[in-house]
């Protein structure tokens, strides 16, 4: 058996410790050198490179769709944060780094998150399904993918029209997706979420053709 953390012996510090580890996290970010996509345009580039667009409700977990209500609200919210980001040659996108803003106007609802191996209630759950889908955008795109994380298991697997296997876990603080711009090209991101979907569109400054980075079975 591993060796146990303070915070099993102390719970009342889990808190605190989350505190810490987000501070600790975006402090790595403003000294790690790399320049962080933060400009939006109202203006669309105008070649559109590759356009997606994913259900969001899963009327299949057999939890309440409260939940799946919630989920649907994170993902509206953290899509008004992304809307219009502008990727410049490089520049680094980070999911967090967008979309940990919209905390500060107004609360995340709970959702479902599958941490330690077990679905859990959290503030901003659901987002995953956000990041997975930019995650598939960006897979269409010339851009160097720097940072994903898995779940583990398929958490869209019944979900129609989301392809297997595309998955970017994020917690913040912990885990996050990153894609660099290396090439000497400027992308944009457009994200809309509506009563029953996802969609987006990545846009650029030339026209490229899109080719999918990653095998999907």
């Amino acid at each position: 058996m591993g060796r146990k953390r303070l915070t099993q012996f102390f719970p009342g510090l889990l808190p605190l410790r989350e505190r810490q580890k987000i501070f600790c996290y975006y402090l790595g970010m403003r000294l790690d050198r790399n320049r962080y996509a933060q400009t939006y345009s109202g203006l669309s580039l105008p070649h559109p490179m590759f356009r997606a667009s994913w259900p969001l409700y899963d009327f299949k977990t057999g939890y309440e769709m409260a939940y799946q209500e919630n989920k649907a609200y994170n993902c509206r919210m953290a899509a008004r944060e992304l809307d219009g980001l502008v990727i410049a040659p490089g520049e680094t996108f980070s999911f967090w780094n967008c979309v940990r803003f919209y905390k500060h106007k107004d609360a995340y609802k709970d959702g479902f998150v599958f941490s330690d191996g077990r679905l859990q209630l959290l503030p901003g759950g659901g987002l995953c399904q956000m990041s997975s889908f930019l995650y598939w955008l960006f897979l269409h795109t010339p851009l160097n993918i720097t940072e994903q994380h898995t779940h583990g298991i398929d958490l869209h697997l019944n979900m129609p029209g989301i392809p297997q296997g595309i998955d970017a876990a994020v917690a913040e603080g912990w885990l996050d997706l990153k894609v660099k711009n290396n090439t000497a090209h400027t992308f944009q991101l457009l994200v809309a979420v509506d009563s029953h979907n996802m969609s987006g569109t990545v846009l650029s400054d030339t026209r490229l053709r899109s080719v999918c980075q990653k095998q999907i079975s």
